[in-house]
């Protein structure tokens, strides 16, 4: 549900008890005793602050997810690499569907060194691999945290060269992200350059110093 349509929603639950309540107050609604007029204006208040509660039970369900990611991305989002070469090579990326947005951050930062598999002859002579998968990391009642997992794998040793993660978690109407584009901490999807971003291309190239 939109913002607008929850928005609409809350106003069109608390109109009601507002208006019911305003009479109570101004003596439209006339009620016989002090106690009884007492219990009106409780009811009223109560029913108003059910539809104030669904607004703030949602932030707090984004909030919550935050904090869940928070442990999840001082462990996954900082690179791990294995190895070091000084030459960059040829390298083909593996990936299912079609190349995503920061994939042309990574092709500029090394012109003519990277490249897809649909790029034949080329890609058969490729030395390198770039693999990328997505998968579900775990899912649970309130969370699903999601990751897309970079691998830069030496096609002749079938080495794992280095390691990179961006992880995000959905949480009601919220989505949180860290990683290798967004950053080692938690922030708003709004906020992060994902799917965008050079974050890729800044871990191959790390991964290629001497």
């Amino acid at each position: 549900m939109s913002d607008v349509a929850l928005g609409i929603v809350v106003f069109t639950i608390a109109a009601v008890p507002a208006s019911l309540l305003l009479l109570a107050l101004a003596d439209v609604i006339r009620l016989e005793g002090e106690g009884r007029r007492r219990r009106w204006i409780r009811n009223c208040l109560w029913a108003l602050a059910v539809p104030a509660s669904v607004p703030l039970g949602v932030a707090a369900w984004g909030w919550a997810g935050a904090a869940h990611l928070e442990p999840l991305c001082q462990a996954y989002a900082e690179p791990d690499y294995r190895a070091r070469e000084r030459d960059v090579p040829l390298i083909v990326l593996d990936i299912q569907g079609a190349p995503p947005p920061w994939f042309g951050a990574l092709q500029a930062r090394f012109p003519g060194r990277v490249i897809t598999a649909t790029d034949e002859p080329t890609a058969g002579a490729a030395t390198h691999v770039l693999e990328v998968r997505r998968v579900t990391h775990h899912r649970n009642l309130w969370f699903e945290v999601r990751m897309d997992r970079f691998r830069l794998v030496d096609r002749h040793w079938g080495a794992v060269i280095a390691e990179a993660d961006e992880l995000w978690v959905d949480a009601g109407r919220a989505r949180y992200h860290c990683g290798v584009i967004s950053g080692p901490a938690v922030v708003a999807s709004e906020r992060s350059p994902w799917p965008a971003g050079d974050g890729v291309a800044r871990f191959v190239a790390r991964a290629f110093k001497p």
